[in-house]
């Protein structure tokens, strides 16, 4: 089981509008990009 933590994160207006319009699960999204990121990155 994973420890999850909070934080917060700063977007343009236009980004939020974004997510909002197409129901993206930021917390989900942001996961998988770091998870790529550390996977080529190390």
């Amino acid at each position: 089981m994973h420890t999850v933590k909070r934080t917060t994160i700063t977007l343009r207006e236009d980004q939020h509008e974004w997510i909002q319009d197409n129901h993206l699960n930021l917390s989900s999204f942001i996961r998988e990009c770091l998870d790529e990121h550390i996977e080529e990155h190390g």
